[in-house]
C-alpha cells in the first residue's frame, strides 16, 4: 500500500497473463517500449492495451502559419482537425500498473471511533481490465518494491522516472504547462478515454529495440497472484482509528 494526497491510502496491481506475473513474481522485471503500445493499436486495432497516440503531445484545431524565414512575411495558414508533438520517447521502455485508490471509492460508514471505507472496481473496469490478462499480481508493500527496483536499476546504471499517469481531454492547459516545463513529462498523460485504467508507470532512461529486462530478486513476500475476474469482483475495506478534532494521536 501506498498513501497519497486525496485518501492516504492505495494500492498498486500488475495485471498480465499468469505464467508472465510469475516471472515478474520471481524477479523479472520486463517491460516493451512506448513504441510497441503505438503498433499493437496500429497494426491490431487493439485500442485498450494499445495506443496510438502514446509518448506524444495531441492538439485539436490547430491552426499552422507559415513566415518567410528571412523577412517574417506571412504566407499563409491552415487548419489542422489534429496535430501530434513527438518528442522522441518512444523507444524508452515502460511498466505499467493499476492503482487502486481513492478513485475506486465507493462509501464509508462510522461507528464510535471505527471508520470503514468500502472500495471497489468501477463498472468499466470490470468490462475493459480483462484484456490486459487472465491475472493480476497485487503488491502488498509498493514501498518495499520500489526500493527493489531501485536498487537493480542503479546496480546496471539505469535512470528513471516514476509517477502516476494523468488524463486530459484535448488542448489541457494543465498539460501543455507541464509539458512545456518538462517534456519527460508527455510520457504520463495518455487521453480521458484511458481513465479507467489509473495508471502508474516506470520509464527507464534508456533506449532499446523492442523490451527491457531487470532481475530484481523474488518478490513473492510482499505479492500475491489472483485471477482477474476473482479480483474484479471483490471490494476491499480499510479500517481506520478515528479520534476528535484536537485530540493528539
Amino acid at each position: 500500500m501506498e498513501k497519497t494526497a486525496e485518501n492516504a491510502w492505495s494500492m498498486l496491481m500488475k495485471f498480465g497473463t499468469e505464467e508472465n506475473l510469475k516471472k515478474l513474481q520471481a524477479g523479472q522485471l520486463y517491460m516493451k517500449n512506448l513504441q510497441y503500445y503505438v503498433n499493437l493499436e496500429k497494426q491490431t486495432y487493439n485500442e485498450n492495451v494499445g495506443d496510438k497516440y502514446e509518448g506524444q503531445m495531441m492538439l485539436q484545431d490547430t491552426y499552422i502559419t507559415m513566415y518567410e524565414a528571412n523577412t517574417h512575411k506571412y504566407v499563409g495558414q491552415f487548419k489542422a482537425p489534429t496535430a501530434s508533438i513527438n518528442f522522441g520517447y518512444h523507444n524508452c521502455p515502460v511498466f505499467c500498473m493499476f492503482m487502486f485508490d481513492y478513485r475506486n471509492h465507493i462509501d464509508e460508514n462510522l461507528e464510535g471511533d471505527n471508520l470503514t471505507v468500502r472500495y471497489q472496481f468501477t463498472k468499466e473496469q470490470i468490462e475493459k481490465m480483462p484484456a490486459f490478462g487472465d491475472a493480476v499480481l497485487i503488491i502488498k508493500n509498493g514501498n518495499e518494491f520500489f526500493d527493489r527496483v531501485n536498487k537493480a536499476l542503479l546496480s546496471k546504471g539505469y535512470g528513471y522516472t516514476r509517477n502516476l499517469v494523468k488524463y486530459y481531454n484535448f488542448n489541457n492547459v494543465e498539460q501543455l504547462k507541464e509539458i512545456n516545463d518538462d517534456n519527460l513529462q508527455v510520457v504520463f498523460w495518455k487521453r480521458q478515454k484511458y481513465s479507467y485504467q489509473q495508471e502508474y508507470r516506470l520509464l527507464i532512461h534508456h533506449f532499446v529495440d523492442d523490451h527491457f529486462s531487470v532481475d530484481i530478486g523474488d518478490i513473492s513476500d510482499i505479492t500475491c497472484l489472483l485471477k482477474t475476474e476473482q479480483l474484479l469482483n471483490t471490494y476491499f475495506e480499510v479500517k481506520f482509528k478515528v479520534k476528535p478534532i484536537g485530540e493528539a494521536f
